[in-house]
């Protein structure tokens, strides 16, 4: 499907549930997984709506040394965060991000800077992300570092297994 901009919306329907699908994909893989049946074709899968909404918020910023310093910090998966994020708040949080960052990327004025922002920050808190140790990454531009942080945390997160964590230490 096509973005494009018209009178209704910028976005089609379609593109505003990928994070609710990857949502659904996390929630479901994640009840297979408490019941010890995770496996490589679910973790696959999970990768596979990740990566798609990744495609769908590309290109994001590039700031020197934050992959390194989220991926020191994440200490779940992603299937792992529905206890203290929802699996709406989830959803609704990726669909959010995704709008905003593109209504900025085609320079559309926005106003909901500051819930985007605690979205971010609330997604990166379940992830075991300390903001306050991101901070350095974020000072030029706080929000656009957020929403990159997420980006990379989320694809990280979704990657992290024990042959991962293995071969990063």
């Amino acid at each position: 499907m096509s973005v494009g901009i018209d009178s209704r919306s910028y976005v089609s329907d379609f593109d505003l549930k990928i994070g609710e699908a990857v949502a659904h994909i996390v929630s479901a893989s994640s009840v297979v997984e408490q019941l010890g049946e995770w496996d490589s074709s679910l973790q696959e899968t999970v990768r596979k709506y990740v990566d798609f909404w990744i495609v769908e918020m590309s290109p994001i910023s590039y700031i020197p040394g934050m992959v390194e310093a989220i991926g020191d910090m994440i200490n779940k998966r992603i299937t792992r965060i529905l206890d203290e994020i929802s699996e709406d708040e989830l959803g609704y949080s990726l669909d959010v991000i995704l709008e905003f960052k593109r209504k900025t990327d085609l320079g559309i004025p926005t106003m909901d800077q500051a819930d985007v922002e605690v979205r971010c920050e609330r997604i990166l808190t379940a992830l075991g992300v300390d903001i306050n140790k991101l901070a350095r990454f974020l000072e030029r531009d706080r929000l656009n570092g957020l929403i990159s942080a997420v980006v990379i945390a989320i694809g990280i997160s979704s990657v992290r297994d024990r042959q991962w964590t293995q071969e990063s230490q």
